[in-house]
Formats: structure tokens, C-alpha cells, sequence
């Protein structure tokens, strides 16, 4: 079922089918939440033709509950809890109904006996009935144009179509963004209301019926129920439509309630999608706490302005700043000043490039915690697929100890020894790198042998193991200074270069690994982008047999490994 979302001039909300969640600005300039969980969903809004009614009169009947509970909303926090300003808004309301009611007099006037007076004089009788109709239809769609025209420049009405743009873009969203926003959801509440009244006026005016002033009445209510029903299967298709010259049709009239969106615009619909997505009903913020959907919009909007937006990094950093943990954070519903503060200073560096595990010191990795610093690469999620496949081979062949080449952080050195019952040892050419995993070692409470070596070369030479492991430098030479700054920023060169074709680790850990390993004892390694056709070359020619390549969870090959025979 599409979503129906509503606009207001200070927020919107959005039914799904079991919830209306209402997101309005107070005049703090706070995001207030609230709605209502419905227990059954509308089975109505499946069916043919039969769905158009129920969507226009259901609708109608949802935008005004999210206007009470709005109101209701805005006079009870605590900002607006002195009568003063209680008065203030039902003054504001009051003078909204009047403006609704004058509103619907002005139209009757201007859009029933405007056009007829004019067409009269300008046409004088000179064309028949058909043909003067036909110009008096023409005239009055013109006319509703036009208003709408100028209600795109009233503030009060440019925000509703702000609101509306938003919603189009963040619900039912059906085209890529570079396309027209007008394009995005043809099905939308205003739009869906514009079109009925466009055609049934259009129809009723060329018809114009004269037999009698209540079967006229009913007539024109006839017209108007059935392109109720016709309106929204048209707009329906144009929805679904992978087409976009058919959604293009809807642009008609779909562009008089679409403008341009603030970043509040896009928040309020982000703080709905979060509230509904989390949480089974509604609660209202207490004097200075702050909704913790509000902060995910914010924190969404900050970081996608720099493209650097992972849902992952959101949740990581309000679950460290709260000291919760993942699940909990969704369990959580208002957040203190303070709280919001740290929370906001975090994700401002991180906007700006700054690893996670940099901004918190530490990161989490197959399950525990390590900490890291400029010293060593902090450790990223596809390489639990490494630490993953090298615990499966331990467990199928009884391997007995594990060498872990350029440990670095001791990352996966320290969750093989967690998670087996091997003798495990890292190796490393930096004294700073192997304090770090040394002090990681103990704060996990595993034994491993942290060895300062330049890949092989100080290890005891009579030493053999059933598995290597290596998560080598293999980034180019020439692109390190093409990375993300997140990367060439904050981890060290050391970790990252791997020579001038980026194999120059794989080389000589391949070519050492040879007399290291036990008869039928295998050698992984992490591979970058791309490089995993050589490293299998490499390996086959120095008579590794049965290699394996793993993909990550974006589908590139992540992970290699082989068999030595000798």
C-alpha cells in the first residue's frame, strides 16, 4: 500500500496502513512527534476502483485527525504552555477556518460566475452552447491554475508544498533523484484532490446540465464521485510506472504543489520515517529533551551532505555517547541537552572525514572491543570474513597455532585466539603497532605472541605453522594520495603501501610462507579491489593448490586462500 503523507505550513505526517505519525516545528524551532497506532489495516485500499474512494474520504478523514493531533501537540509542550500563547494559537486556528471558509467563497464566485460573465461578453452569443462551454471549461481550469500559481509564493503555502515536495521524495519515492521532483510521486494527497477537481469541473462546465437545480446538484456530485475513482487509478499507474514520459503526464498538475526543500523540510519526514520504523507507539518530549528522531534526521542530513552517510556510523555513534548499545539506542526515545551536544560534536567530525574509531578511540570487531590510534589501520567489517573463514579451516583440520603477518592492532590474531584453541602469534614491523595490539590482547584477556619482525625474518627459523594469515599493506603507491580522506588522513602509510602494483606484501609473504607452513597448511590473505586474479597467480606458481576466493557483502572478492602440498 502506497503511504499517504500530509502537508502542513509547520511540519506533516505520514499513515502507512498501522500507524499516523505527526512531526511538526514548535515555535522553539523543536520537532515535536506524536499520532495514533490503528489496530487493522484498510483492506479496502487493495482493491480496484473501490480503493480511490476509500483514499479520498479516509484521507480526508486523516488529515484532519493529524491537524488535532498537531494542535494538540503544539499547546502541550511546555515552550508553549503559558495561556498568552495558548490564546496566540487558537487565534491562529480560528483565523485559518476563516481563511478556509473565505477561501471556498472566493472559488464559488470566481471559478462559477466569473467565467460565465466573461465568455458571455467576450463571445456575445456568437458560438453555440457546446462551443461556449467548451471556452467557460477551458477558463475556469485556467483559473484554478493561476491561484495555485500564486499560492506557490504565499509563505504559509509555499511551506505546505515545501513539506509535500519532501514527503514525494522521501515516501513512495519512485524515480532517481536527478529527475524532476515533480515526477517522484504522482499519487500525492494535494495532487490527487487538484486533479479530481480539475476534471469533474471541466466536465460538469462543458455538460453544464440545466434540468432542474437538485438534479443538477446530484449530476454534478455523480461526476465528482466517479472521477474520484477514475483520478486515482490513473495517477496509480503513473506511480508504478517504470516509464518516465508516462509519469510525465502527471507533471501537469503534480508541479503546482512542489517547490524546492529546506534541510528542515527533508528532517521532518526523516524523523517520521525513524519514529515509525522504531517504535510501536507515541510519546511526547518533556521540557528541554530532545527526540531522539530528531537526531537521527539530523545526524542523516549532516552526513549526507558529505556523503558520508552509513546508518551503521549513526548508530554507532549515539550508542558510545549514551553508553548503550545498539539495541538499546532503539529502545530509547528522548535524549537530554547534553547529550544531544556530544552526540552532534561527534558527528561533525565525523562529516569531516574522521573515522569512527578515531572520534571514540576504539572500534568493535567480530564481537570485541580494540583500541587503536594513528599507529595502527583501524580494522574494518569485511575483514571478519577473513578471521570468519580462517576459524572454519581451524575447526576442520585441528590446527594447532596461527601466524597473524602485520598484525597491526592484533585485530585478527586476538579474535582466532578467542574464538579457538590455537597458540596464535602477530608479527609486526612497527613497536608502536604491537603495544597497541599487546594492550588489546590483555584488555580481551587472550594469550598471543607478539613478535617485532619484518614479516618473517626475526620469527624462529625452525618454526612451522598450520595456518598464515595476512591482512598486507596493498594499496598503489601512486593512490594513496587519491583515498578518501577517512583513510589517508588517519591510518597509517606504513598499513597502507604495497608497493607500486600494491603486490609487493603478497609477494614476499607468498614466496617466505612456503618453508613456514606444515605439510597441507594453508595461507590466507585479504585482498583489495581487483587484485584477486594476481595474488592467485602468485600463489599457484609457488605451489599453493586448491585456492579459494570469498566475496564480501558488496560482492567483491575479499578473501583468498590455498593449500601447500610440499
Amino acid at each position: 500500500m502506497l503511504n499517504f503523507f500530509f502537508p502542513f505550513s509547520n511540519g506533516a505526517s505520514v499513515f502507512d496502513g498501522e500507524k499516523l505519525c505527526v512531526c511538526l516545528i514548535d515555535e522553539s524551532g523543536n520537532k515535536v512527534v506524536g499520532g495514533r497506532v490503528f489496530k487493522k489495516k484498510n483492506k479496502a485500499l487493495q482493491i480496484p476502483f473501490v480503493r480511490g474512494f476509500v483514499y479520498y474520504f479516509y484521507g480526508l478523514y486523516l488529515y484532519a485527525l493529524s491537524f488535532f493531533i498537531g494542535q494538540k501537540l503544539t499547546l502541550s509542550r511546555r515552550a508553549c504552555g503559558d495561556s498568552g500563547k495558548r490564546r496566540s494559537r487558537f487565534s491562529a486556528y480560528l483565523l485559518f477556518a476563516i481563511f478556509v471558509m473565505a477561501a471556498f467563497l472566493f472559488a464559488f464566485i470566481v471559478l462559477s460566475l466569473f467565467p460565465k460573465i466573461i465568455i458571455k461578453k467576450i463571445l456575445n452569443n456568437n458560438y453555440d452552447k457546446l462551443l461556449n462551454n467548451l471556452f467557460i471549461s477551458f477558463f475556469r481550469i485556467f483559473l484554478i491554475y493561476f491561484i495555485f500559481l500564486i499560492f506557490k509564493f504565499i509563505p504559509f503555502m509555499s511551506n505546505i508544498y515545501s513539506f509535500n515536495t519532501a514527503g514525494c521524495k522521501i515516501f513512495n519515492k519512485t524515480a532517481k533523484k536527478e529527475v524532476l521532483l515533480s515526477r517522484l510521486c504522482p499519487l500525492n494527497f494535494l495532487n490527487f484532490l487538484l486533479n479530481i477537481s480539475i476534471l469533474s469541473i471541466f466536465v460538469v462546465s462543458l455538460i453544464a446540465a440545466e434540468i432542474s437545480p437538485i438534479i443538477d446538484a446530484f449530476f454534478n456530485l455523480a461526476i465528482y464521485l466517479l472521477f474520484i475513482s477514475v483520478c486515482y487509478e490513473i495517477l496509480y499507474i503513473q506511480t508504478q510506472s517504470k516509464f518516465l514520459w508516462i509519469k510525465d503526464i502527471a507533471i501537469i498538475t503534480n508541479i503546482l504543489f512542489t517547490r524546492e526543500t529546506k534541510t528542515t523540510h527533508d528532517e521532518v519526514f526523516l524523523v517520521i520515517k525513524n519514529e515509525m520504523k522504531n517504535y510501536n507507539d507515541f510519546a511526547v518530549a518533556d521540557g528541554d529533551e530532545i527526540s531522539l528522531s530528531s537526531v537521527y534526521a539530523e545526524m542523516e542530513t549532516k552526513l549526507r551532505a558529505q556523503d558520508r552517510y552509513e546508518e551503521s556510523d549513526v548508530d554507532w555513534i549515539i550508542a558510545n555517547v549514551l553508553g548503550l548499545n545498539r539495541v538499546e539506542i532503539k529502545l530509547k526515545r528522548f535524549i537530554s541537552q547534553k547529550e544531544y551536544r556530544d552526540i552532534m560534536r561527534a558527528c561533525e567530525r565525523r562529516a569531516k572525514g574522521e573515522p569512527i574509531s578515531n572520534i571514540f578511540g576504539f572500534v568493535e570487531f567480530y564481537g570485541l572491543r580494540f583500541e587503536v590510534n594513528k599507529k595502527v589501520l583501524s580494522p574494518r567489517m569485511e575483514t571478519e570474513i577473513l578471521v570468519e573463514e580462517v576459524l572454519k579451516k581451524i575447526k576442520e583440520n585441528n590446527a594447532e597455532n596461527v601466524l597473524d603477518v602485520c598484525t597491526g592492532s592484533g585485530a585478527i590474531a586476538i579474535s582466532i585466539a578467542k574464538n579457538s584453541n590455537c597458540s596464535v602469534t602477530g608479527s609486526d614491523i612497527s613497536k608502536q603497532a604491537l603495544a597497541v595490539a599487546k594492550n588489546n590482547a590483555k584488555n580481551n584477556n587472550v594469550n598471543v605472541d607478539f613478535v617485532l619482525s619484518d614479516i618473517f625474518k626475526t620469527l624462529k627459523k625452525n618454526k612451522k605453522y598450520d595456518i598464515i594469515v595476512s591482512n598486507p599493506p596493498y594499496i598503489k603507491s601512486q593512490d594513496i594520495e587519491k583515498l578518501d580522506k577517512e583513510v589517508k588522513d588517519f591510518d597509517p602509510k606504513l598499513a597502507l603501501d604495497g608497493g607500486e602494483d600494491g603486490l609487493d606484501f603478497y609477494r614476499k609473504i607468498i614466496f617466505e610462507s612456503v618453508g613456514r607452513l606444515k605439510k597441507n597448511g594453508f595461507l590466507f590473505f585479504e585482498l583489495g579491489e581487483g587484485q584477486y586474479k594476481s595474488v592467485k597467480i602468485l600463489m599457484e606458481n609457488a605451489g599453493f593448490k586448491d585456492t579459494q576466493i570469498v566475496k564480501d557483502y558488496n560482492r567483491i572478492e575479499r578473501v583468498i586462500y590455498g593449500r601447500i602440498s610440499n
